[in-house]
């Protein structure tokens, strides 16, 4: 702005006679907007009371979700299958189910326990 545009319109008047007037607030609206704040401030204080979780949740949580209850009903189904079709260097549990003699025999017993010796 140049000094003929400031002599046209004079804005400082009008800027101090705002200035100079003050707006009040209705009647009650400042006790209603501290009741207000009050109770919103303490109703933040009060922690919020956490959700109860099932056992199953719980459960569900501890083994790490889908992914780790994926890995155990994988190594659920692998151990299961080398129990009925072991390879070829492990044992067969079934032989000894069907067999006569017992699963550790005294002889056997006494072996073992020399070699670990």
């Amino acid at each position: 702005m140049t000094d003929t545009d400031k002599d046209m319109i004079d804005l400082d008047v009008f800027f101090d006679a705002a200035r100079k007037q003050t707006a009040g607030l209705p009647d009650g609206l400042a006790n209603r907007i501290m009741a207000d704040a009050v109770r919103v401030q303490q109703h933040r204080r009060a922690p919020a009371p956490a959700p109860r979780r099932s056992r199953w949740r719980q459960l569900y949580d501890m083994l790490g979700g889908w992914p780790g209850i994926g890995g155990l009903a994988t190594a659920c189904a692998a151990g299961v299958w080398l129990g009925f079709a072991p390879p070829s260097m492990l044992p067969d549990p079934a032989q000894y189910l069907m067999s006569d003699s017992t699963f550790l025999d005294q002889d056997s017993l006494v072996i073992a326990m020399a070699e670990e010796g």
